[in-house]
This record gives structure tokens, sequence and C-alpha cells, in this order.
């Protein structure tokens, strides 16, 4: 089986949102996995990816930082930070 995994520095997702959504439609890759979405979770634009057909899952923080994970299966387990 073949499949797709990306990774983009998107260096705030509000800015490059329609450059994800774009290129999300031509690639059409299994997982994508986004770095600086520069947002808290409450304010990621999932739903954007929800309606592509992604499941979200996101760990952002207030102007810097942040990830998301989009995957087309939903994650077995979500682990958002380490003990010591």
């Amino acid at each position: 089986m073949n499949w797709k995994l990306a990774t983009f520095n998107v260096n705030g997702i509000r800015a490059r949102l329609p450059i994800v959504i774009d290129w999300l439609r031509r690639e059409q890759p299994e997982v994508l996995c986004l770095q600086e979405i520069k947002c808290q979770d409450q304010d990621f634009p999932g739903a954007a990816f929800v309606e592509l057909g992604y499941t979200v899952t996101v760990r952002g923080q207030k102007a810097f930082n942040g990830v998301a994970i989009l995957g087309r299966q939903p994650p077995d387990e979500v682990v958002r930070s380490f003990d010591d």
C-alpha cells in the first residue's frame, strides 16, 4: 500500500490557509503535519480541513509555535505532553 505523508511549516495558519487548502485538494495526502501554526487550539480553522475529509489534532500556542496533524483516519491515541 502506498500513501503520502507531508509536512509544512506554515509560519501562521491564518495567512497560509488558502495555500494549504489548495495543496490538500491537489495532492490529497493521507497525513499532513503542520508546524508553527501560531494560534491557540480553539482558533485553529479545523472545520476547513474536516470539510475536506481530514481529522484534526491540534496543539497550539498564542502567537508562536504550535502544531497540527491532519489525517484521513483518526489517531488511535493522542498524547499532548510528556511526563518529566
